[in-house]
């Protein structure tokens, strides 16, 4: 293969979702990146926590738990986060660069495939271009938490190429390890040793397999099962998921169930064939049930059976339709709701695999006929519609307002997009969404505790406590909603709004925002001292939450306790390092302790860390600069640092007051 034909592949593969560069942290990333102490905690002791925590940082073991263990995908997040800090571009651009090799792997993936034959060098290469713009990548791609599907691809194929044809003692170890280590990017990469099975027993050895390649085969797939069945125990069990996630396994009539799930296989091949109706989220009414034969989708259903059927029996007599349907069926299988019941109705990005079957079976099928200007029609056509796309996937906003178009009656869209709008400060618009969603799925209690929120910090407290409390009646386990309850109650009812923090972290015990409002309420009733034991604990579970850090330092600092405060202010400059109001309060505790030096280093450090972000400098901070100049005898620095609050806070009593007294000792002397 000529070198200008691979880098065709990564060319194509990159520059069709390029546009996703310049997106943000989207949709899921906030919960697996942004906001997962497992990324942003720089101290050694959350390393070990990726190994204890799911995807998305709660207690593997937790019953709330989503199970999804994907220990080296969050620990490519925590490695990108040290290098480079929250910088939305360069993660997705590693996410790129992944996704360009895997476009390059696939041609040798399905080589491989045919044991290297060059008899089939350019369907798999045709395949391989196909593949490389297929908009049903952008998800992947747009998404940074799709980085668990394109490494555990990566992981697949690369196992894949390098494991010896001849099956044999030394590949079923290697094969069923680098199944293993793939499941622990994403689960859906543990059937690389069953594709790599059945290829060996269907297509190589035509149903004629020896003895000892059958026990290598067993012994293969038997290491894969008992790291599954460790896997379940290590994490408590298997997923638990509601029936609003996935309506159609969980449908107690069995024509319902089994008609539905034909037809979401049926809605994964229409994706993969014609990616323009394309939706980050399928859930809550995106698909509904077919619960008669009578229902127009069920003729559907017989004849994407029939066509299934028929293109199996055509399998035994093709190669290329063999492994074509081998490689689709496999990586789809851990999403089909045959092995387990799975969260999701549909989900784009778990067609990153089976999409490579895909573009093998069109290669196939144009090329047979001749017509390989039509696959060039189909890759013009991908291209461009991934570019397209890719540009929603930029924006939130773009995104969900994309996905209603398509599932207009999806209760989450709705969901997500009043949480957009209030992120944006849009709380009207905010508001009626929440409403709509809860109009769409009346038991929506997410929706309710966001609404409820939402009316809190637009001090509607009388409908934010009944849209609260209709939350914690439909989930009695909603941990959060049990603590907004409290905010909003602490105004009126300090009692009640205590009992309802001790419900939240009866159901969550490991929850730091619960245990800093309730230390904000032991303050309100004047127990200081449980006021710092609840903010301790909320530093010691998330140590990067600023607002408890700061209100322990100001607690000790105003209470007399000065060198306790300024060992918890130098813990927290050890962890906040660029925050400017750690910066501050280190600089105001130094200063009372007259290590003038040093105080003012740290008064310098927290202006300049406002300047280099281009934020506003408070005026407190030039003013209590000045206050230590004056008393550290500098008192022309001090004038400087009084002007300069003034010109940010003209109506700063105290400085003037300040600054007339050091004008008046200046002219006396």
């Amino acid at each position: 293969m000529k070198k200008s034909k691979i880098l065709l592949l990564f060319f194509l593969g990159v520059t069709s979702v390029s546009p996703t560069l310049w997106g943000t942290f989207i949709f899921d990333d906030g919960e697996a990146i942004v906001k997962n102490e497992d990324v942003i905690n720089p101290s050694s002791e959350s390393f070990w926590k990726i190994f204890k925590d799911d995807f998305w940082g709660v207690s593997i073991t937790h019953p709330q738990s989503h199970k999804s263990f994907r220990p080296l995908t969050t620990l490519s997040f925590r490695l990108n986060y040290l290098a480079w800090g929250k910088d939305a571009f360069r993660f997705h651009l590693l996410n790129l660069v992944i996704h360009g090799v895997n476009c390059v792997l696939v041609y040798y993936f399905l080589k491989k495939c045919f044991n290297n034959s060059s008899k089939y060098d350019q369907v798999c290469y045709y395949a391989s271009v196909i593949f490389a713009v297929h908009p049903i990548h952008v998800e992947p791609l747009g998404g940074l938490v799709g980085r668990a599907d394109i490494i555990a691809a990566l992981v697949f194929m690369g196992a894949f190429i390098l494991t010896p044809s001849d099956h044999c003692f030394c590949s079923s170890i290697f094969i069923a390890t680098f199944s293993i280590l793939g499941s622990l990017f994403k689960e859906n990469a543990i059937v690389a040793v069953l594709l790599y099975i059945t290829l060996d027993i269907i297509v190589r050895r035509g149903w004629k397999p020896s003895k000892l390649q059958v026990f290598y085969h067993v012994l293969s797939l038997g290491l894969v099962l008992g790291f599954i069945v460790l896997r379940l125990w290590y994490q408590g069990g298997a997923p638990v998921f509601q029936p609003f996630d996935n309506p159609p396994a969980f449908a107690k009539n069995k024509f319902a169930k089994v008609v539905s799930i034909l037809y979401i296989w049926l809605l994964n091949v229409f994706l993969l064939i014609h990616p323009m109706w394309l939706c980050y989220d399928w859930s809550m009414g995106c698909v509904n049930l077919i619960r008669t034969p009578f229902d127009f989708r069920f003729f559907l259903v017989v004849i994407f059976v029939a066509v299934g059927i028929r293109l199996v029996f055509l399998a035994f007599n093709s190669k290329i339709i063999m492994v074509a349907l081998l490689i689709s069926a496999t990586t789809f299988l851990p999403s089909s709701n045959l092995i387990f019941t799975v969260g999701f109705v549909l989900a784009e990005r778990n067609l990153y695999l089976p999409c490579a079957g895909y573009a093998l079976f069109i290669s196939y099928a144009f090329q047979k006929r001749g017509n390989v200007k039509l696959i060039i029609f189909i890759v013009m056509w991908f291209y461009v519609r991934s570019v397209q796309r890719s540009v929603q996937w930029i924006d939130e906003g773009l995104l969900f307002k994309s996905a209603l178009r398509v599932c207009p009656g999806n209760a989450k869209i709705h969901y997500n997009l009043g949480t957009f709008y209030g992120e944006s400060g849009r709380k009207m618009m905010a508001a009626d969404a929440y409403r709509t969603a809860l109009k769409l799925k009346p038991d929506y209690y997410q929706s309710m505790n966001n609404l409820g929120n939402l009316l809190r910090s637009s001090e509607a407290y009388e409908e934010a406590e009944l849209w609260l409390r209709k939350a914690v009646s439909t989930k009695p386990d909603f941990a959060a909603a049990w603590m907004n309850l409290g905010i909003v109650l602490s105004r009126k009812n300090t009692t009640e709004a205590m009992d309802c923090y001790f419900k939240a972290l009866e159901h969550r015990r490991r929850y730091p925002d619960c245990e800093y409002n309730l230390g904000n309420l032991y303050l309100d009733v004047g127990d200081k001292e449980r006021a710092i034991k609840s903010w301790i604990k909320a530093v010691s579970l998330k140590p990067t939450h600023t607002q408890a850090w700061v209100n322990l330092i100001i607690l000790m600092d105003q209470d007399g306790k000065i060198q306790d405060a300024k060992e918890w202010a130098t813990k927290a400059s050890k962890i906040l390092t660029s925050d400017d109001t750690i910066q501050f309060l280190m600089g105001n505790i130094f200063g009372k302790l007259s290590e003038f030096a040093e105080a003012e280093n740290y008064f310098k450090t927290a202006i300049g860390l406002r300047q280099k972000s281009n934020r506003l400098v408070p005026a407190k901070y030039f003013a209590n600069l000045g206050v230590l100049y004056h008393r550290w005898n500098k008192y022309s620095l001090a004038k400087s640092a009084y002007e300069e609050a003034l010109k940010i806070d003209p109506q700063l009593e105290s400085v003037h007051k300040n600054l007339g007294n050091l004008l008046k000792k200046d002219s006396k002397n």
